[in-house]
């Protein structure tokens, strides 16, 4: 028989597992949040003054900004937690 191995084994405590899980998420986000705002732009080009185009180019903008304050908050709350905690 084939012995299981723990996969989070690499991770000592909470906080180690949840940094290298902030860390993945930050990887996969960043891309997607500038092809978000790279497709605002492309589409702000190419609605040439329609109401509608114009309107799914700040809507492409808008969940763009949105997606890139997310992170950015996750990243500077854990920092914030870390440097309280570790004050302890």
């Amino acid at each position: 028989m084939k012995e299981f191995k723990n996969p989070i084994s690499a991770f000592d405590t909470i906080p180690k597992l949840l940094e290298a899980i902030l860390n993945v998420i930050t990887i996969i986000a960043v891309p997607i949040i500038v092809l978000f705002l790279i497709l605002a732009g492309f589409q702000y080009v190419t609605a040439r003054g329609n109401p509608e185009g114009i309107k799914s180019a700040n809507r492409s903008l808008l969940y763009g900004i949105i997606g890139g304050v997310i992170i950015a908050g996750a990243t500077a709350i854990r920092v914030i937690i870390q440097s309280v905690v570790g004050e302890f």
